[in-house]
């Protein structure tokens, strides 16, 4: 199966934790949001937990998009923790 790389703009502690951006393999029939996230934490392991809580919200081409929307190359891919404060 063919892939490409996409680069992942993290924000917050995922930043903090990992960097501004990371690379993933990509399949170039793409994957689901949750899909990418799982992945993402096995190639990323100091970000599986932050990851796999749930609570992050993802961005593609500027859209917040549900669990379930495909990312294929070429997208842009940014990723939120949740914020708090006052």
């Amino acid at each position: 199966m063919a892939s490409t790389t996409l680069r992942i703009e993290l924000c917050g502690r995922l930043a903090e934790a990992c960097g501004r951006e990371v690379d993933l393999d990509l399949p170039e029939a793409g994957l689901p949001v949750a899909a990418l996230l799982t992945a993402l934490g096995d190639v990323y392991p100091v970000l599986g937990d932050a990851l796999g809580r749930g609570r992050i919200r993802a961005c593609v081409n500027e859209t917040i998009v549900p669990p379930a929307t495909v990312v294929r190359p070429g997208d842009q891919v940014a990723l939120f923790p949740p914020v708090s404060g006052g």
